[in-house]
């Protein structure tokens, strides 16, 4: 698959996820990956116009109708848990600010993006790196690669669909190139619940309801058991305002807050949770979710980057996965507290110690790199893979 060149890849860069401080790393590799092809877990569908955002679901029924059509939907994946959602407006305008995508003004579908641009450097070397750690960790620790969409994969306004490259096509471009890892495909799913809400739109991240979809995915692909949406406690934050508010100053997003709904596990209460410095020191008990911080900080409520989180659980299946993430990450971790003895949460970013020591001495059965289309095209961040496991 030939993908196109952007001239503008330099500019990942500089769209990193989350607002977060970017510590550079030297020396990406970008060899070649050896012949052994990867296992994909899904197979990409036909791209359809993003103007219709229909969901795929077993019912759907119309509730409210004003200026835009609010419908309640449950699939079947989800239990008996049912989601209102919007369906986009009509109106398709879109404008720039300071790099970002701000689209569907006027409407409380209004949202700001960060824009995709595919390095072809960079996802070269995540494959080879992501090889390299599996191959360096040994045949009895399953490998995963996780590249997240970023929101202008499902919401990008009709007028730069052709101008955007495909995500899809992207991730499935590095998970071709993998050797001895597995990368798991979750555009699929997240497009078929599209019109759900799935993505914050005044902040960089997902929204945990996307985060669940994506778990069980992973789920599925490492061959762990996985609860129905159903099983946990949803709770939901209203006047969420986050980064593209607060630190990039786009100040038309107050007329429309996010809401903000999240899912405690219904083993919460049987979890252990121990926060350590980036060198695996100095540990202390806390908290999986983080259900007293502020409505501006709500999708900090799932931990720190800066720190190394381990949680321990009630589950009996000897199963410990080591999550190294960047700040997609973090809303993974409560949907898979029911499918692992053990979970270690861990941002390259800040991690200061071998992370192939690390994974043997924490006895992972299971290992998952879990970046963000942006984050796997930046350069600096792929290189961490590789020096962090040179640490």
């Amino acid at each position: 698959m030939k993908i196109k060149a952007f001239a503008a890849a330099v500019f990942a860069a500089m769209l990193c996820s989350c607002g977060n401080s970017l510590e550079s790393a030297d020396g990406v590799t970008s060899g070649s990956p050896d012949s052994v092809a990867a296992t994909v877990t899904a197979v990409k569908e036909p791209r359809s116009p993003e103007s219709s955002l229909t969901a795929d679901a077993d019912t759907t029924t119309t509730t409210t109708a004003t200026t835009t059509t609010t419908t309640t939907t449950t699939a079947a994946d989800e239990g008996n848990v049912s989601l209102v959602t919007t369906k986009m407006p009509e109106d398709q305008s879109y404008y720039f600010q300071d790099g970002f995508v701000v689209a569907y003004s006027g409407t409380p579908q209004m949202r700001a993006m960060e824009q995709y641009f595919f390095n072809e450097s960079a996802a070269s070397a995540l494959a080879s790196n992501v090889s390299s750690y599996a191959k360096s960790v040994g045949k009895n620790t399953n490998v995963y690669l996780m590249v997240i969409p970023t929101a202008q994969e499902f919401y990008n306004p009709e007028g730069l669909i052709e101008s955007t490259q495909d995500q899809s096509d992207c991730t499935l471009e590095i998970y071709s190139n993998l050797n001895g890892a597995t990368g798991v495909f979750v555009n699929n799913i997240l497009r078929m619940h599209k019109a759900q809400y799935l993505y914050s739109r005044t902040d960089f991240h997902w929204q945990p309801l996307a985060a669940y979809y994506s778990s069980k995915v992973f789920a599925e692909t490492a061959g762990v058991d996985f609860p129905l949406l159903d099983t946990y406690e949803m709770k939901k934050r209203d006047g969420f305002l986050g980064g593209f508010y607060t630190l990039s100053g786009i100040s038309a997003l107050a007329q429309y807050p996010d809401d903000f709904t999240y899912f405690c596990p219904a083993n919460m209460d049987k979890l252990k949770v121990t926060v350590y410095d980036r060198s695996f020191k100095n540990g202390y008990e806390s908290s999986l979710i983080h259900e007293d911080y502020s409505v501006d900080s709500s999708y900090m409520m799932f931990g720190t980057d800066d720190a190394i989180i381990e949680v321990d659980t009630d589950v009996k299946n000897d199963r410990v996965l080591v999550v190294f993430k960047d700040s997609y990450g973090n809303a993974l971790t409560p949907f898979l507290t029911q499918s692992f003895s053990k979970i270690y949460v861990c941002d390259n970013r800040f991690f200061e110690i071998n992370s192939l020591d690390f994974v043997r001495k924490v006895g992972a059965t299971d290992v998952l790199f879990a970046f963000n289309a942006s984050s796997a095209g930046n350069s600096d961040r792929v290189a961490l893979i590789k020096s962090l496991m040179q640490q």
